[in-house]
């Protein structure tokens, strides 16, 4: 070899790893992007018990792709659980497991019987080679009484660590992989309030040289850990098992880990979730105040941000209509709030009064009449109802008690990563405020929350900023977190005074914020704010 030939081998060397880092990220990428496809997004919010998973791409991308985790709230109130492990790696393993994970959730939600549903898929794995011998750990867990019925077809047990920190795996059942041509068996276990049940993968407990007995002996006691903790580690989840999710997941994979990990957790609540009750003087300063009593009620629970800001939307708008509208000026009143959330994972909220109630027309015609319209939009039902009414059939207005009810299932974020660490994202609540940036361009800068209690400032911001239309503005609501029907009614307003002028009004919104969601709604076009 020449001395040039030497000195170029390494630069050779050097691109070959850089090619085949490349082409191993690229497998990675691919596989989780499906997996995050095939996987379940998010959990099920229950009243009587607390639920939290997470999957984690393997290290190489030749073991990716087969892990796989459920939990479906059945239509009786208990709750499936599921993790498994299919033959196999990368794309076809993510497909196949998107077979068997369909198939055995069809299964439980429409028989509600474990054996069955496992006996469905051991069916078809029989049938089907790309499934045979999958592994899985399923069971179904009644939240009221603590009955927990439950198979290890091949997996590796459940872990049920007390309240008090105690540990112990439940016996295996003895079940083989599906489709080796040995059924599945069920046996059962009871339950404590506060216990948690921690199912898994092998990946979670394998490790080169090391017996599978000590990667059993460390979940067992990095789980009691995490359940005994007094104070969460800083940054750690309040929820029990989100805490015990996390900590086992990040603590287990600190020093490597080369297959999938899958990690599904379930806490049966020492306490189910109490109703909300709040009866509140028909006034718009108990706005702020129902807001933050409802999200401090929901928060334990820890929703979806999604499903949380549809909420707070449509109570904003509920609880605003009553207060501008129920009753006449100056004349008692009182509203009543009512959350409730369901065994099967829907949360029931109604806003009540007894004062006049005018009846919206089928879609706003104008820039009022829209705190409705937006409420029936973000949630998954509306429905309003009337006690009684006038005599007067030529007025659409009602007289007596009337309830507006909004349904809506909850959710809670499962967390699938191709790394262990992970932040939650937090809600803001900040005081609103309106200021001028004079630019160019002329910018208001609008933070905190847009409602009937903050609107009559903004509007008098946009009126003083813009001198009434005559110059061109900028509204910037990327740092807005809450925009109700009163809101958009300014905005609208400050719409048409610049038209008069013909003067240019831009509204800026961050994507996906409420502010756009509310927006894109009401058709108010905006100009999408770029993350700095």
């Amino acid at each position: 070899m020449t001395d040039q030939q030497s000195e170029a081998a390494p630069d050779i060397a050097d691109r070959r790893n850089a090619d085949a880092e490349r082409r191993y990220r690229a497998a990675r990428d691919v596989v989780l992007e499906l997996q995050e496809v095939l996987l379940p997004p998010a959990l099920p919010v229950l009243p009587g018990a607390s639920v939290s998973a997470r999957y984690l791409v393997a290290s190489h991308d030749q073991a990716a792709g087969g892990d796989w985790f459920d939990a479906v709230a059945l239509d009786d109130g208990r709750l499936a659980l599921v993790v498994g492990d299919v033959v196999g790696h990368g794309v076809a393993a993510s497909a196949t497991m998107g077979q068997l994970r369909a198939v055995l959730d069809v299964a439980l939600l429409e028989t509600g019987d474990l054996a069955e549903s496992l006996a469905q898929a051991d069916r078809m794995a029989e049938r089907t080679p790309a499934l045979r011998a999958a592994t899985v750990c399923a069971g179904v867990l009644d939240p009221t009484s603590g009955a927990l019925e439950y198979s290890t077809c091949g997996h590796p047990p459940p872990l049920l660590v007390a309240a008090d920190g105690s540990t112990r795996y439940l016996a295996a059942t003895g079940g083989a992989p599906l489709g080796t041509g040995s059924p599945p068996t069920v046996a059962t276990e009871q339950l404590g309030p506060g216990d948690v049940l921690l199912f898994y993968s092998d990946g979670l407990i394998e490790r080169p040289g090391q017996p599978i007995d000590a990667g059993l002996a460390t979940l067992a006691q990095v789980a009691a850990d995490a359940v005994t903790s007094a104070v969460p580690p800083g940054g750690a989840p309040t929820s029990v098992a989100d805490r015990v999710t996390r900590q086992c997941m990040e603590q287990l994979t600190r020093n490597g880990y080369d297959d999938d990990v899958t990690v599904l957790t379930v806490q049966r609540r020492a306490t189910p979730v109490e109703t909300l009750r709040r009866e509140v003087p028909a006034h718009p300063h108990v706005l702020g105040e129902t807001r933050a009593a409802l999200r401090d009620w929901l928060a334990p629970l820890g929703p979806a941000p999604e499903d949380l800001r549809a909420i707070e939307i449509a109570v904003t708008e509920l609880v605003g209509n009553a207060v501008q509208h129920a009753y006449r000026p100056g004349e008692p009143g009182e509203v009543r709030v009512h959350a409730e959330l369901g065994t099967d994972g829907v949360l029931d909220v109604s806003v009540a009064d007894d004062g006049r109630w005018r009846a919206p027309g089928p879609a706003p015609a104008d820039v009022g009449g829209r705190g409705l319209w937006i409420a029936g939009h973000v949630v998954d039902e509306l429905t309003v109802e009337h006690e009684q009414s006038n005599d007067d059939g030529a007025s659409r207005e009602r007289l007596g008690r009337t309830v507006v009810r909004v349904r809506q299932r909850m959710r809670h974020p499962a967390v699938l990563a191709s790394e262990p660490t992970h932040h939650e994202p937090k809600m803001p609540v900040m005081e609103f405020s309106a200021t001028l940036d004079e630019g160019p361009p002329r910018t208001l800068h609008v933070l905190g929350s847009v409602d009937i209690t903050t609107v009559t400032e903004l509007a008098r911001s946009l009126e003083s900023a813009s001198r009434g239309g005559m110059h061109p503005l900028v509204v910037d609501l990327t740092d807005v977190y809450m925009l109700g029907s009163a809101g958009v009614r300014a905005l609208f307003g400050a719409r048409d005074q610049h038209a008069t002028h013909d003067q240019p009004l831009t509204i800026m919104a961050t994507p996906d914020s409420v502010a756009a969601q509310v927006l894109d709604l009401v058709g108010l076009g905006y100009v999408a704010a770029v993350p700095e």
